[in-house]
C-alpha cells in the first residue's frame, strides 16, 4: 500500500468569508470550486482537495464539541514557482484579511519562505527553492490622507522624485518595459555620482508598481547592487491610503544592511508626505 492524502477538511467560522479569502489569495478559477450547503471544496493540483466546513457541521461529523476545535497544531505548505510569487501570495493574504506572520526570507536549507494566517487562524507556509543567491526582503509602510491616485501620481512624477531624493538627473518612461534612471552627486558622506536605474515590470494604475532597481556608485564601488522594488497603494478607508514598499535583494544579507534600507525608505515615505502637504 502507498498511503497518500487526497482531501484535507478544516472547520471555519464563516464559510462565505473563508471561501472569499482563499479565492482571492490563490486566484482559484470557478471550475476548481464546488459548493455545498455547509462546505466548499477547492480542487488543487495533484488530485488533492481542500474542504472548508462550517464549524458546527464539522463538530457533528467528527463527534466532538465545537470548543475542542482549534487551528494552532497544523501548518499547510504551498510551493510557489519563484520568490516573486511567494511575496505576491503573502501580499494578497494580508490584503484579503489574513495576517502575515513572517515576511518572505531565506532559510538555512536553501528555501525562500514566508508565513501567513488565514481569517480563522490556520497557518500557511509559502515557499520556493532558491536557485540563486539568498534573497532578503524588507518592508515599510505609511498611511496618507490622500486617495491612491494622488500617491501613485507622485511616485511616477519625475519632478516629485527629483525633490524627494535630491536628484540632479531624472529619466523616466513609466510603462511596462519602460526604463528609468535617477542620479545625484549631492551625497556629502559619499562624494561622487550615485546612479539608480531599472525597468518597470508591473504597473497597475493607482494600485501597484514593480520595478528592478540597480545601484551603481560610491556606496558600493566594487559591484552593482540589484534589487526588486514593489510599491502598493491600498485605500484603507475613504481618502486614506496605505503605501507599502518592499525591497528584495541578495545584497540585504545582514541586519545592518536591512536596517539601512528600512531607514532609507522610511525617510522617503515621510518626506513624500511633506512634499504632498
Amino acid at each position: 500500500m502507498n498511503p497518500k492524502i487526497d482531501i484535507v477538511t478544516i472547520p471555519v467560522g464563516n464559510l462565505d468569508l473563508s471561501t472569499r479569502f482563499y479565492k482571492e489569495v490563490f486566484d482559484l478559477p470557478e471550475d476548481k470550486i464546488s459548493s455545498g450547503e455547509d462546505h466548499v471544496a477547492f480542487f488543487l493540483e495533484g488530485e488533492m482537495s481542500l474542504v472548508l466546513y462550517e464549524r458546527s457541521g464539522f463538530a457533528q461529523m467528527t463527534q466532538q464539541h465545537e470548543d475542542n476545535l482549534n487551528t494552532c497544531s497544523v501548518i499547510f505548505s504551498h510551493t510557489a514557482k519563484d520568490i516573486k510569487e511567494v511575496n505576491f501570495i503573502l501580499s494578497r493574504a494580508g490584503k484579503a484579511g489574513g495576517t502575515v506572520t513572517k515576511e518572505g526570507n531565506a532559510d538555512d536549507w536553501g528555501y525562500y519562505t514566508g508565513l501567513f494566517k488565514d481569517i480563522d487562524g490556520y497557518t500557511w507556509e509559502v515557499m520556493t527553492w532558491q536557485e540563486t543567491d539568498n534573497i532578503y526582503t524588507i518592508e515599510v509602510n505609511r498611511e496618507y490622507r490622500y486617495k491612491p491616485e494622488i500617491l501613485f501620481k507622485a511616485w511616477t512624477s519625475p519632478q516629485v522624485l527629483k525633490e524627494l531624493f535630491g536628484l540632479t538627473e531624472v529619466e523616466m518612461d513609466v510603462r511596462v518595459g519602460g526604463k528609468f534612471r535617477l542620479a545625484t552627486n549631492k551625497v556629502e558622506a559619499f562624494p561622487g555620482m550615485h546612479t539608480e536605474s531599472g525597468e518597470y515590470q508591473v504597473i497597475e494604475q493607482n494600485k501597484r508598481i514593480e520595478k528592478s532597481w540597480i545601484y551603481e556608485g560610491p556606496m558600493s564601488p566594487d559591484k552593482t547592487l540589484n534589487s526588486e522594488i514593489i510599491l502598493e497603494f491600498i485605500e484603507t478607508q475613504p481618502n486614506v491610503t496605505k503605501v507599502v514598499l518592499q525591497e528584495s535583494s541578495s545584497s540585504l544579507s545582514d541586519v545592518d544592511k536591512r536596517n539601512q534600507a528600512r531607514d532609507k525608505w522610511t525617510y522617503a515615505l515621510v518626506e513624500m508626505n511633506a512634499l504632498l502637504g
